[in-house]
């Protein structure tokens, strides 16, 4: 919650309202594997130094970050209906009508107040926007030029199941575009591959 900003200009205490950065879930796992193979390891532990050198050293790692859509509100919207059915099941969500636009928003422009006091919340904690769902992997080969010298080479994934994760809808009541999604938020998969030097 948070209290920064007034509804309305002459109001005598700011409104409490949830926070525009409050997400009630946020889930971060990262994790780093070391593949059982080359020397010392329990499979490929070849006499070949050369066998043994293409097979050791490999790592795969992974992020995986899970996060609440942001808090979603609808402007000075005149509204008759019940908050509740505002919100659609996820089985029902589309970018076309992330929410119920029919519960009872004024959507005529002619109808819309010049000049009142507000009363509509800014924002609620029901209604939200769309998620963070989002893996990044990455495969790395260790290799021992020396002692005390190593070469990393990296082939990262970012985004790397592709998920596509979306903008805020449009929240204007009288806006052609209303409750429909129109962008992105995020970028598609992005494959990078890199050598560093470690000594």
């Amino acid at each position: 919650m948070e209290a920064t900003s007034f509804l309305n200009g002459g109001d005598t205490y700011p409104e409490r309202v949830i926070a525009a950065q409050g997400f009630p879930h946020r889930f971060s796992l990262s994790w780093i594997y070391e593949l059982p193979f080359g020397k010392g390891k329990r499979f490929g532990d070849s006499p070949a130094p050369v066998v043994r050198h293409l097979l050791s050293g490999w790592q795969v790692q992974g992020i995986y970050t899970g996060q609440s859509g942001q808090a979603l509100g609808f402007g000075n919207a005149i509204f008759f209906g019940s908050l509740k059915d505002i919100p659609l099941p996820n089985n029902q969500r589309t970018v076309n009508r992330w929410f119920n636009t029919d519960a009872g928003f004024e959507r005529a422009s002619a109808r819309q107040l010049s000049w009142n006091l507000r009363r509509f919340n800014s924002r609620f904690n029901g209604i939200r926007g769309d998620g963070i769902n989002q893996w990044n992997l990455s495969l790395l080969k260790n290799t021992a030029i020396r002692e005390g010298v190593t070469l990393q080479f990296r082939a990262e994934g970012i985004n790397a199941l592709n998920h596509v994760q979306f903008q805020n809808p449009n929240t204007t009541p009288s806006s052609a575009a209303f409750g429909t999604v129109t962008d992105e938020k995020s970028s598609g998969r992005a494959i990078q591959l890199g050598l560093k030097l470690l000594w």
